[in-house]
C-alpha cells in the first residue's frame, strides 16, 4: 500500500464530522498553502462503506453526537490557524 493510500482525505466537514462521529480513527488536519483544510482518517473497509452510505444519503447519527464531532474539528481547524 502506497503512502498516499493510507489515510481517506477529505475537505468536506460534514463527511469529516459522520466519519469522527462513527468512530473512524482521525489523523488530524493539513491545510495547503491556500489555507483548504484536508481532514485525514485511517483508511480501511469500514470507512470506505461509511463514506458510501454518506454519499448515497443513506448514513445516520446521532444528532448530538454529529454536533459535537462538528465542533470539535472547527475548534481544530481555528487553532491551527
Amino acid at each position: 500500500m502506497k503512502m498516499q493510500d493510507e489515510y481517506f482525505k477529505t475537505s468536506d466537514i460534514c463527511l469529516a464530522a459522520f466519519l469522527l462521529t462513527k468512530g473512524i480513527n482521525f489523523v488530524g488536519i493539513n491545510k495547503d498553502s491556500s489555507k483548504r483544510a484536508t481532514f485525514l482518517f485511517t483508511r480501511n473497509n469500514e470507512c470506505q462503506s461509511l463514506v458510501d452510505d454518506f454519499s448515497q444519503m443513506q448514513a445516520s447519527v446521532e444528532p448530538l453526537s454529529f454536533h459535537n464531532a462538528m465542533k470539535r474539528l472547527k475548534q481544530l481547524l481555528y487553532l491551527n490557524g
